[in-house]
């Protein structure tokens, strides 16, 4: 019986700990408006929510790489698209340094399960994306 080697990724893990801490943030109003500008608060809430799920999927996802590999590198994608978003929204639309740091931490954490899920599971990135391999 071939040995199984360990799946899980204590960073991705660590990572999903990281959108839980911004998720209660974005709950608090007037925390995050010291570094982040939102018209209502009902921005942060959705934000909050997001940020649950996204957390969720990264704790669970951490902890058994070689099921949800995919989902991961799907979720760096989301981190792109993040980036894509809140950098320019930081500089160009007054949105405050906190979408500046988010949006550069979010293009780092996707950069990173780029690298840390084909290098874990052993399966290429085009099979990661469309789920081939396991």
């Amino acid at each position: 019986m071939e040995k199984m080697t360990d799946m899980r990724s204590t960073t991705i893990i660590y990572s999903g700990y990281w959108n839980f801490g911004l998720a209660l943030l974005f709950i608090y109003p007037p925390l995050y408006r010291m570094g982040l500008n939102l018209s209502q608060p009902v921005w942060g809430w959705l934000l909050s929510g997001f940020l649950l799920f996204t957390s969720a999927v990264l704790i669970i996802g951490g902890r058994d790489m070689g099921r949800y590999g995919s989902i991961i590198v799907h979720e760096a994608f989301l981190r792109f698209i993040a980036a894509a978003v809140l950098i320019p929204a930081a500089l160009f639309y007054d949105y405050g340094w906190l979408a500046l740091f988010g949006g550069c931490t979010d293009a780092l954490w996707g950069i990173a399960y780029l690298r840390i899920v084909p290098g874990q599971t052993g399966r290429s990135l085009a099979d990661l994306i469309l789920d081939r391999g396991r």
